[in-house]
C-alpha cells in the first residue's frame, strides 16, 4: 500500500517542473541584459573622455591612472558641495523654525509665559527655540511695560532704533546671531541672552 494516498509528491513535482507554463524564457543568442547595456555605455563614455588624453600621452596605462585620479577628485568635490549644501539647508530650516516659534508665540502669549517656555526649551537643549522665545518675550515685555508698542513686522535693527538702549542692543545682537547667523544658537549664547533679559525688560 502506498504511503501517499493522494499520490507520490515526487510525481507532482516532476509534473510541475516539466510543465512549459512554468519554464523560464530562454535567453536568445546574443541578447544582453540591461546591466550589460549599461556597462557598454559607460565603457564607451570612458573611452570618449580618455581618448584625447591617450593620444597625448601615448600610454594607455598612464591615461587610465590619470582618469581614475580625476574621477576621485570630482567625487571628493561633489561630496564637499553636498555636505556644505546640506549643512546650510539644515541651518536655514532651523532659523525658519525658530522664527516661526517666536512669531506665533508673540501674537497671543504674554511675556511671562513666553519666558517660562524659553527656560523649558533651554533646559531641554533646544537652544534655537529658547533664543527665539527669549526674543519674543522681551519684545512682548517692552510692550507690556509701556516702553515700545509691539509690532511683529519690525526687524531686529528697527527694534534697536526704536528702543535706543545699550542693553537691548547687546541682547538684539545675540538674538540675531542665534536666529540668523551661520553658527546658530548654543547653550552659552542662550545663557548670555537670559542674563541680559532682566536688564532689557526692566521698566524705564
Amino acid at each position: 500500500m502506498s504511503p501517499w494516498p493522494h499520490g507520490d509528491p515526487r510525481d507532482v513535482a516532476h509534473q510541475i517542473l516539466t510543465d512549459p507554463r512554468f519554464a523560464l524564457a530562454a535567453k536568445r543568442p546574443g541578447e544582453k541584459s540591461w546591466l550589460e547595456y549599461l556597462y557598454d555605455a559607460l565603457r564607451d563614455l570612458w573611452h570618449k573622455l580618455t581618448d584625447p588624453l591617450n593620444r597625448l600621452t601615448g600610454n594607455p596605462r598612464l591615461t587610465t591612472i590619470i582618469g581614475y585620479a580625476v574621477l576621485v577628485v570630482i567625487a571628493v568635490l561633489l561630496a564637499i558641495v553636498f555636505v556644505r549644501f546640506g549643512a546650510r539647508f539644515a541651518a536655514k530650516r532651523t532659523v525658519r523654525s525658530a522664527r516661526a516659534v517666536a512669531a506665533a508665540a508673540a501674537l497671543d502669549t504674554d511675556a511671562r509665559s513666553l519666558l517660562a517656555r524659553a527656560l523649558d526649551a533651554a533646559s531641554a537643549g533646544r537652544h534655537h527655540e529658547a533664543a527665539a522665545l527669549l526674543w519674543a518675550s522681551a519684545l512682548r515685555a517692552l510692550d507690556e511695560h509701556g516702553r515700545v508698542r509691539f509690532d511683529p513686522s519690525r526687524t531686529p535693527g528697527e527694534w534697536r532704533r526704536v528702543v535706543r538702549d545699550a542693553s537691548f542692543d547687546a541682547f538684539a545682537r545675540d538674538a540675531v546671531d542665534a536666529l540668523f547667523g551661520e553658527r546658530g544658537a548654543d547653550a552659552a549664547l542662550v545663557a548670555r541672552m537670559r542674563d541680559a533679559y532682566d536688564r532689557v525688560v526692566a521698566p524705564a
